[in-house]
């Protein structure tokens, strides 16, 4: 996000909701309610897919960042067996290690400079560098000691098949510390992917698992469904919510119960922090912040109303 809010308390947050509901004359059920509304659609805008600025979970670009991050990290992992252009590599990296124990620098460049080679994105940062060094005889010295101590590269038509790219794909995934997926690569055996059993698998499966895109942020949005209308009005306005996101059916939850200590009110997501990260990285204290700038806004909105009505203009 743009401005770096400060991260908010329970207590404060308690605080400030009070306050908000003397101003607005709710009743502090009523206000609850509201700020359950603007903590969700907040959760929601922090909860992956964001944008790379931060923030903006439920906008177009939100929905492009997650799309193009599977596209990315399912192709890191996989190539397919009838990619005529991902087959070639493995060729042409055989042909350079011939080069290199040939000891024949010429054709090594030659083979280096071809288009197959300088515009494939290699997993392997040691073959990339090498392929990508601006000066010839570095790039050359790197390969010696690369292809000496390596097997040629089986080539794709050697290559085992793997039909459940799901299952190899899951094993494969880790979140690190800011909550975001990674990829353990160069785990395969055709340059360091699997290989699948045709383009239109790999397309098809993409597909697939970018269908899950907004998955996370369900659950904030099954709670919005669930929390009753304040003067016969929705507390949020179904267009803001993007249907990439209302397509999953969500986990959400509230309870509210009063007691000796006065309105106790409990939302959730259940899959929106399964893994804890979004906790550890704070961003309930962030969406609580985010929660009472906008509701001040409306009070300041709803204070102003009341002045220029008593006001008589």
């Amino acid at each position: 996000m743009g401005v770096v809010l400060p991260k908010t308390s329970q207590q404060e947050f308690k605080n400030a909701l009070d306050e908000y509901a003397q101003g607005m004359r709710l009743s502090m059920e009523d206000a609850a309610n509201v700020a359950a509304s603007r903590l969700c659609i907040a959760a929601m805008e922090l909860t992956p897919p964001i944008l790379d600025s931060g923030g903006g979970g439920l906008s177009h670009g939100a929905k492009l960042a997650g799309y193009n991050a599977v596209s990315r990290d399912i192709r890191s992992l996989f190539t397919a067996r009838d990619d005529t252009k991902a087959a070639a590599v493995g060729v042409q990296l055989n042909r350079l290690r011939e080069a290199i124990k040939a000891g024949d620098r010429g054709k090594f460049e030659r083979i280096r400079q071809r288009a197959t080679l300088q515009k494939t994105n290699l997993t392997n940062h040691i073959t990339a560098a090498i392929i990508h060094d601006g000066d010839p005889a570095r790039a050359f010295s790197k390969a010696q000691n690369l292809f000496s101590k390596s097997n040629p590269v089986l080539t794709m038509d050697n290559q085992e098949t793997t039909k459940d790219l799901r299952k190899e794909h899951l094993a494969r995934r880790k979140i690190d510390r800011q909550g975001r997926v990674r990829i353990w690569k160069q785990t395969g055996s055709y340059l360091g992917k699997y290989v699948a059993e045709s383009k239109a698998a790999l397309e098809s499966y993409i597909k697939l698992t970018q269908s899950h895109v907004g998955y996370l942020k369900a659950g904030w949005y099954d709670v919005l469904t669930k929390l009753p209308k304040l003067n016969n009005k929705a507390l949020y306005k179904a267009k803001d919510i993007p249907v990439w996101i209302k397509r999953h059916k969500g986990n959400g939850y509230v309870t509210s119960f009063r007691n000796a200590y006065g309105l106790t009110m409990i939302i959730g997501n259940t899959i929106g922090d399964n893994d804890g990260q979004a906790s550890k990285n704070g961003v309930p204290d962030i969406a609580r912040s985010i929660a009472i700038e906008r509701m001040f806004k409306d009070l300041e909105q709803y204070q102003a109303r009341q002045a220029a009505k008593f006001n008589g203009s």
